[in-house]
């Protein structure tokens, strides 16, 4: 199998669609209650990859087929936040990662290190012992824990807050 990276297109949003809603609907590590339509994901996918814009949305092809994404979002809407940006990677539940999800995220690393931004922040939800561990094989340090912060399912949900430097 062909593992191959590239710049996410609206072509792109349907697959993108797919996995992202999958999460929200089976899954506490994504906060959205309810899934998105695929005009909303449209017009998410269009703010990325823009000329002059330091926010990155990539896709994973594996022999052909989108089996995840990686992006990088603003931090916080205050303009002295600009530097800064939080990040999210997503693979297909259906798929065996096989490093694939590390080889996404570290592709979007070396872009926002090419962009004028001095942090990145990943918000991981507890437990996730395997989205823990990537973070920290990119450089990532726990700078933080938010107890109980979303509820989602009926249950408390705790989420750890991990910055990298740039």
């Amino acid at each position: 199998m062909v593992f191959n990276i590239r710049a996410a297109m609206v072509d792109d949003a349907e697959a993108i669609n797919q996995i992202g809603n999958w999460y929200i609907e089976n899954s506490a590590v994504n906060f959205d209650m309810e899934k998105w339509s695929l005009a909303k994901r449209i017009e998410w996918v269009e703010t990325f990859n823009l000329p002059d814009s330091p926010y990155n949305l990539l896709v994973g092809q594996d022999s052909g087929k989108i089996i995840g994404f990686a992006g990088n979002t603003r931090f916080k809407p205050k303009d002295a936040y600009n530097t800064s940006t939080e990040t999210t990677v997503y693979i297909a539940h259906d798929v065996k990662s096989a490093g694939r999800g590390e080889k996404l995220y570290r592709a979007l690393m070396n872009l926002i290190a090419e962009q004028d931004i001095h942090r990145a922040y990943g918000f991981i939800t507890l437990p996730n012992q395997a989205s823990i561990d990537l973070h920290h094989r990119l450089g990532f340090k726990l700078v933080g824990k938010f107890d109980e912060v979303g509820r989602k399912f009926g249950k408390y949900h705790s989420v750890a807050l991990y910055q990298k430097k740039f």
